[in-house]
């Protein structure tokens, strides 16, 4: 089947196969004159985009923290306490030794140390103005604004930075140094009304029982004053990237509840005084009528109230019998007569036995008469008795009245107080705070 030996050879064929045409050849590439121009143009500003977001942010330098990161532990806020009472305690002093029209209020500044303050400490070193700024904006009430802020000095610690600062204040309105004391007791009131009094929340901002006196209140800082003092910025840590104050001291316009209920309760001569706007005093005022107005008509409303309960239970006890007498209706001239009777009729028969016809006549006229004084005396015994009868069970009937009408002023009195006790435990929590208010 199969053929065996070499293979066959193939002859190539004589004729040529015909070549395929060749390709057009593409034209060489030659870029437009204007690219690389455009690119190193390109490359430029990316190049000065970047340096110019560079040098913002190296010139801007670190971010500053609007938050109230301040450290308020007991031994912090022991001290703030110290410096916060004394200052208020000089310018109390200074008050009452000066009749200038306004005082000093804030603390001097310290000497300036510019060797601190190089421009490579205040570009890598110096907290930003608006972290100071954030922090006393928390320390000065609405009626003060601050309209100036320079650093004299600079300190340098392990826990950070210190820096001390020249401030300038301006009063809005006129601001009053107000001793704050217990409120008073009027004469004449009764002794549930004194007992209740100091019980009362007569200010927004002062512990129960105590009122500004505004008799002796004095403008200290007029309206458009201008103030001028030091400051110290104590502490301030840098945090990635971020400037935080951790402590500052208190202005004596600062207000921190915690630290004013401390103050407003120290019996001290001359009392304890805050720095209030004139408007603010007269808000109080208001609140304080408005207070003692209330306890008024509260303890008059109980009053009517238990006058109201007392009558109507009197009403359902029936009046005492009345003593009347030997007269009509105490049942003695009927007995008088009954009596006169039955002695005129033993007393004829006496006599009959005794003398016959006139024995009787005058038997029965002794005996009535006779029977009739002690019928009389009987019926009026027993009438007496009656009237003494009803007049203790009506007695009974009075004081088991009286009890429960106590019970009802006592009910109504305990209302009373913890209402108050109330109001006064959200005040003392309110008062409670220790950070500042504005």
């Amino acid at each position: 089947m199969f053929r065996s030996g070499p293979p066959r050879r193939i002859q190539p064929s004589l004729q040529k196969s015909e070549e395929p045409p060749p390709l057009p050849k593409k034209p060489a590439f030659s870029a437009p004159a204007w690219l690389p121009t455009s690119g190193l143009i390109g490359v430029a500003a990316l190049l000065g985009l970047g340096l110019l977001f560079g040098l913002y942010f190296l010139l801007r330098g670190p971010t500053y923290s609007k938050n109230d990161d301040e450290l308020r532990t007991p031994q912090v806020l022991q001290a703030d306490y110290a410096r916060w009472s004394s200052s208020l305690r000089q310018i109390t002093q200074g008050a009452m030794a000066s009749s200038a029209p306004a005082i000093p209020i804030l603390s001097p500044p310290v000497q300036a140390d510019l060797s601190t303050l190089g421009w490579w400490n205040r570009w890598r070193n110096l907290p930003p103005e608006g972290l100071a700024r954030a922090v006393l904006a928390r320390r000065l009430p609405p009626q003060i604004e601050l309209i100036g802020l320079k650093p004299l000095r600079m300190l340098q610690n392990e826990d950070g930075v210190a820096v001390d600062y020249e401030i300038r204040l301006k009063a809005k309105e006129d601001m009053l140094l107000a001793p704050v004391v217990p409120v008073a007791i009027p004469t004449g009131i009764s002794a549930t009304h004194q007992r209740l009094l100091p019980r009362i929340v007569f200010a927004y901002d002062l512990p129960p029982g105590k009122v500004f006196d505004l008799a002796q209140a004095r403008t200290v800082i007029p309206a458009g004053t201008t103030l001028e003092g030091g400051w110290t910025l104590r502490q301030a840590v840098l945090s990635s990237g971020t400037w935080m104050a951790r402590s500052a001291d208190l202005l004596p316009m600062t207000r921190i509840p915690a630290l004013e209920a401390i103050f407003a309760r120290e019996a001290t001569t001359p009392p304890p005084a805050l720095l209030r706007s004139r408007g603010e005093l007269e808000n109080g005022e208001a609140k304080r009528r408005a207070a003692a107005q209330s306890l008024d008509d509260r303890l008059a409303a109980i009053r009517a109230d238990v006058k109201q309960y007392r009558q109507n239970l009197m009403a359902g006890i029936p009046a005492a019998m009345k003593n009347k007498g030997f007269g009509a209706g105490s049942g003695v001239p009927t007995a008088a007569g009954v009596g006169a009777v039955g002695g005129a009729a033993t007393g004829a028969g006496i006599g009959a036995m005794a003398g016959g016809g006139d024995g009787a006549a005058i038997g029965a006229g002794a005996g009535a008469l006779a029977g009739m004084l002690v019928g009389a005396l009987v019926a009026h015994h027993e009438h007496e008795k009656k009237v003494e009868q009803e007049k203790a069970a009506r007695r009974q009937a009075v004081a088991a009245v009286e009890r429960e009408v106590s019970d009802h002023e006592r009910r109504l009195m305990r209302e009373l107080e913890n209402e108050l006790h109330q109001e006064a435990t959200r005040q003392e929590s309110t008062l409670a705070r220790p950070s500042a208010t504005p």
